[in-house]
């Protein structure tokens, strides 16, 4: 399987981002929300990861996704919120990025990467939702548990997600492109 490695750190991802979404998102109708999209969360990026190398399925994910703040889409407060969930989850599962959301938003305004504007709504966001203070996953002994459940993710696992999201949105161009090929 092309990317297997890529597929399971995206797989343990949408875990946590699912384990984030349902503790810290406390309004009903956004918290409906953003269960909704924890369902679709980077799931283009793992059908991209099938077929292409993954540094360029990530160019074209970040290019793509509204809660991505490198391009230049219109974005809802929903995605908003999807981005500060995306950063709050990262050290759940990824080594590599040990940073929760508001100390991750802290050094990109510090790095002049992100902007004041953009900064104080993700920190406003992170007020709503109770997590905007430095902190880390040790504190969060129920999540760690969570996330180390899923271990190990197997290719069975993998696909069983991926075809899943592609029946569950045909609307998408990946679905109606298989449509077309039964």
């Amino acid at each position: 399987m092309r990317n297997k490695e890529w597929l399971a750190y995206t797989y343990r991802h949408r875990r946590a981002f699912e384990y984030c979404a349902r503790k810290y998102v406390q309004d009903p109708t956004l918290r409906a929300e953003l269960l909704r999209r924890a369902r679709i969360h980077d799931m283009d990026k793992m059908v991209m990861y099938l077929f292409m190398d993954q540094q360029k399925a990530q160019q074209l994910h970040i290019q793509t996704q509204p809660h991505h703040l490198e391009n230049h889409l219109p974005r809802t407060h929903a995605d908003l919120v999807e981005t500060v969930i995306d950063y709050e989850c990262a050290p759940y599962t990824k080594p590599d990025k040990p940073l929760n959301a508001y100390d991750f938003v802290l050094k990109l305004m510090d790095m002049a990467i992100l902007d004041r504007e953009t900064g104080g709504k993700l920190i406003d966001i992170m007020k709503e939702l109770n997590i905007a203070r430095t902190g880390t996953i040790v504190e969060d002994a129920e999540g760690r548990a969570y996330c180390a459940f899923i271990e190990p993710v197997t290719e069975e696992m993998l696909l069983e997600e991926i075809l899943r999201y592609i029946d569950e949105n045909r609307d998408n161009a990946l679905g109606l492109a298989l449509e077309h090929m039964e």
